[in-house]
């Protein structure tokens, strides 16, 4: 198939002109308690078009029928052609929504190959007008960012044509799922000085990784990822070079030339600081890579500006469909689709729908995705609004309803959820904390301990809360069919409610809905928290003493590239097979909670199935594929 669109390097270009440049004028009040102030109407914004994937339904059974083994469909997976042709609008359909959207006008910049996505830029004046919304500059807890004052509108001449506009919100976004120490279990970073040295907690490296969870024996079949490629989705730059030294230092003889670059909406520089998330890329790609030491791999890198950049992450991901298996370590609470607690303004669920779209292209084209599932535990808005402080008009103070993070609540994807390995050790306070079998990590058993050891004072649960794996029940996606039937699916809580308090006291923003049979997560688990954490390099320098779900979702992207070479072809979705073998494949644990759940053995909302048996899974996969 032919494209006659422009050049992606269009995209560069309208990535300077997004909304971060937009000068204030005037004041406005809007319709949030924080600081709030209007957008220029010449502001130039870079925007997203979303369209539908076509034909829904049947796009959801073809993507359940490649993993059901024995039938005619069983990993018969899509090129993007194929995709297109099925379940796309075509060249001529497109191009009447690109004829609208420069009547109303907007300027085309770019339509992604998958016909998902047409990148477009207009006047501030042109986005209000055309959605029906002010944009409005706020800022809340020191971040300023633009945001519109109600929910967008569409125009009827785009009514049914589009799903929404993404890139009209620079203020709600989402964030790394990278952890640090607690209690200083590490060092400070230091240069690289020679090999790096793991082997005990808070200094694990892959090789710990590859032992504790059964990869180990895969390496014995002279599987190492030979032949397969492994996607990245982030929304930081890194430098390559400290990958190639973090391989270098752990002895592994990697390509000089597997890494590539691709820039998403522009892309963005390396951050001056690690404000910016370098940390979480540099650990994706080091983590990934050293455990399948063969691949190649496909960083794409979109800048952390507005709610569009992180879906056309994934939609590059999918339009290329280069990478067999794709990672991506960000997220935010599921509810900041509902409502935007930054704003307190009702959110946008079109956003879901968009990401799921291309989700569902990946499914069908066989791309497995493995997206960490937080590290608020069960309670996801804890980390994006506080839970204690002193309330005000641009520092709110929420309570903590049980809610999962998105984009790991979504059926289509792997959700990696987190553990603790035992371990025993003493702060430099003084503090000793034990863990004597692996359990689902939340650092209750860090308060407790400082409870039990008369240092509740100085170390009270609020310090720690609700630190840990996530986990829980969607509020919007419903129970996926290899869900159906599996002993511990819950549904979401009863009387779960947002209350957010700006200085007069809680008020009810948003309820969610009561006993819903939503999708469960986390899928799987492995260790996450930091305390028996694991070290990598950023800035040539070892970092020690992380964790966070961050480096399962890579960890298990890693492990899938060579399940991917093993069984000589792509894997696709992991989930069925995940829910079909249960525990013959999985590691049970019983053990901890994620603050709101605990684990029990077999499936719970703690730690999904269990944690990573690999060697095991793999004789299952070919089991599945070759002899079911």
């Amino acid at each position: 198939m032919s494209f006659r669109y422009k050049h992606r390097l269009a995209a560069s270009v309208a990535s300077v002109l997004t909304a971060l440049t937009v000068t204030l004028a005037g004041t406005g009040t809007g319709h949030a308690a924080a600081t709030a102030s209007d957008i220029s109407v010449g502001s130039i914004l870079a925007q997203t078009v979303y369209l539908p994937i076509k034909n829904q339904a049947q796009a959801e059974a073809a993507a359940r029928a490649m993993q059901i083994p024995g039938t005619p469909g069983y990993h018969k997976f899509l090129t993007v052609p194929q995709f297109v042709a099925q379940y796309a609008d075509s060249d001529a359909q497109v191009a009447q929504v690109e004829a609208v959207l420069q009547q109303l006008g907007y300027s085309i910049v770019y339509v992604f190959p998958n016909h998902l996505g047409i990148e477009v830029v207009s006047s501030t004046g042109t986005a209000e007008s055309t959605l029906g919304v002010k944009l409005k500059r706020f800022t809340v807890n020191g971040h300023s960012g633009m945001a519109p004052d109600a929910p967008l509108k569409l125009p009827a001449s785009l009514a049914g044509l589009v799903r929404g506009f993404g890139g009209l919100n620079t203020l709600t976004h989402p964030h790394p799922m990278r952890v640090a120490s607690a209690e200083a279990h590490g060092v400070q970073a230091r240069a690289v000085s020679g090999a790096l040295v793991g082997g005990t907690p808070g200094n694990y490296l892959p090789v710990d990784f590859e032992n504790y969870y059964g990869v180990t024996p895969i390496y014995g079949q002279g599987i190492n990822g030979r032949g397969t490629t492994i996607g990245i989705v982030t929304l930081a730059n890194f430098k390559p070079s400290d990958a190639y030294l973090f391989w270098k230092q752990t002895g592994l003889n990697v390509s000089q030339s597997r890494i590539t670059t691709v820039n998403v909406d522009g892309g963005t520089s390396i951050a001056p600081s690690d404000a910016l998330g370098e940390g979480e890329t540099d650990l994706d790609v080091e983590e990934s890579g050293a455990i399948a030491p063969g691949a190649n791999q496909r960083v794409y890198i979109a800048p952390n500006n507005t709610n569009a950049n992180f879906i056309d992450g994934f939609e590059a991901a999918a339009s290329d469909n280069i990478a067999d298996t794709v990672s991506s370590s960000w997220g935010q609470p599921e509810l900041h689709f509902f409502y935007d607690t930054a704003t307190q303004t009702p959110a946008q669920t079109f956003l879901l729908d968009a990401f799921h779209d291309a989700f569902l292209e990946m499914a069908l084209q066989g791309q497995s995705v493995f997206i960490a599932a937080g590290d608020s535990g069960s309670f996801d808005t804890v980390e994006s609004c506080a839970t204690s402080g002193t309330p005000g008009a641009d520092n709110p103070i929420c309570n903590a309803p049980y809610t999962v993070d998105h984009p790991s609540s979504d059926p289509l994807v792997t959700s990696a959820g987190g553990t603790t390995t035992p371990f025993t050790f003493t702060t430099k306070s003084g503090l000793h904390l034990y863990v004597t079998q692996e359990r689902a990590w939340s650092w209750d058993y860090i308060a407790a301990e400082a409870a039990q050891q008369g240092r509740g004072a100085t170390d009270p649960v609020s310090l720690f809360f609700s630190t840990g794996g996530g986990g829980g029940v969607s509020s919007y996606f419903a129970q996926p069919w290899y869900q159906a039937g599996v002993k511990g699916i819950t549904l979401t809580r009863p009387n779960q409610k947002l209350t957010q308090d700006t200085g007069s006291g809680p008020v009810v923003q948003y309820t969610l809905p009561s006993n819903f049979a939503g999708r469960n997560s986390p899928d799987l688990s492995t260790d996450a928290d930091p305390e028996s954490g694991f070290q990598y390099i950023e800035e040539g320098q070892i970092i020690t003493g992380y964790g966070g779900t961050s480096f399962v979702a890579p960890q298990l992207n890693g492990v899938n590239a060579l399940f991917t070479q093993a069984l000589g072809g792509r894997v696709g979705q992991l989930n069925p097979a995940l829910y079909e073998l249960g525990n013959l494949t999985a590691n049970d644990i019983a053990a901890g909670n994620n603050w709101g759940y605990n684990a029990i053995g077999g499936y719970d909302n703690a730690v999904g199935n269990g944690t990573l048996s690999a060697y095991k899974l793999a004789i299952g996969l070919a089991y599945l594929k070759y002899v079911y």
